[in-house]
């Protein structure tokens, strides 16, 4: 069986950029609008943002079947030998993609990691996604921590596909450069065979007709003009309805702001783009 799955990881070095809201909003585009069953993993912390998107917190605060197990010693054994066991990981969510939630283990499976041999290190996340997730969905998107650490490297080799969401700042932008040469180092490793690259690039949280953001967009199409993408312009509705435990796209014109409207349609433009960013490759 050939796997044709298409995946997908938002992430960057730093905290509070909005990669999880990005990563939700996408989803949900993907699904929505472009008929593909989707699956989330949140492998970004113990906060399990993603579920709180959702409106999942609670649902998930003891998974029957961690993700944290995919990275151990024992889940050839657990897979072989537990029903259901991918089933029993997986959450529905009211707005179309499932989601794999993050899980307390993942801290301790990350250190676990940095005692196996490096060329058997960061295949575990790639096996189990071409094993369990690519039989089942069409596109898998990955919420990464904002830090390089196992669980990470793990989730660059697994998707190949790295979306870049920045808020606007000169810090951000040299994060990315940092990002690029994180993703070439991991093109140059000989013990492994995967070829990450970035795809998509945009601004978040923008404050349109401001100096700062302007400048700053301005800066992403010069330097990434083949993969920048539409600007997130800021909107109290994002952080309201994250605290009501959905997407924008649950809710009607009318319920939503003006910059509330203008960050879903952007948001349907960016998966656009991904999406047929990932069908060239």
């Amino acid at each position: 069986m050939v796997d044709t799955i298409r995946r997908a990881t938002t992430y960057v070095p730093k905290g509070g950029v909005g990669k999880t809201t990005s990563t939700a909003h996408i989803a949900v585009s993907a699904h929505n609008d472009h008929d593909l069953d989707t699956l989330l993993i949140d492998l970004a912390g113990t906060q399990n943002d993603l579920a709180t998107q959702f409106g999942l917190a609670d649902d998930v605060l003891d998974p029957d079947a961690p993700i944290s197990a995919v990275f151990g010693e024992n889940w050839s054994f657990i897979q072989e030998n537990i029903d259901d066991v991918f089933e029993r990981m997986t959450f529905e969510t009211e707005e179309g993609p499932d989601l794999i939630p993050a899980d307390n283990g993942l801290g301790a499976e990350d250190n676990n990691l940095a005692n196996v041999p490096r060329e058997n290190r960061y295949d575990r996340l790639e096996q189990f996604i071409s094993e369990e997730v690519a039989p089942r969905y069409d596109l898998v998107l990955l919420d990464l921590p904002g830090k390089e650490d196992n669980i990470t490297i793990n989730g660059l080799f697994a998707a190949e596909n790295v979306i870049a969401p920045l808020k606007p700042g000169e810090f951000e932008r040299t994060q990315l450069e940092s990002l690029q040469r994180e993703l070439a180092m991991i093109r140059d490793d000989d013990d492994h065979d995967a070829e990450p690259v970035l795809q998509l690039v945009f601004a978040t949280m923008v404050v349109p007709r401001t100096n700062l953001s302007e400048e700053f967009t301005n800066a992403l199409d010069e330097e990434y003009p083949d993969i920048s993408g539409q600007p997130v312009a800021e909107s109290a509705n994002i952080g309201n309805e994250q605290a009501n435990g959905q997407t924008l796209f649950a809710l009607s014109d009318d319920e939503l702001y003006e910059t509330g409207q203008r960050v879903r349609e952007t948001y349907r433009q960016l998966t656009t783009s991904l999406l047929e960013r990932l069908e060239a490759r």
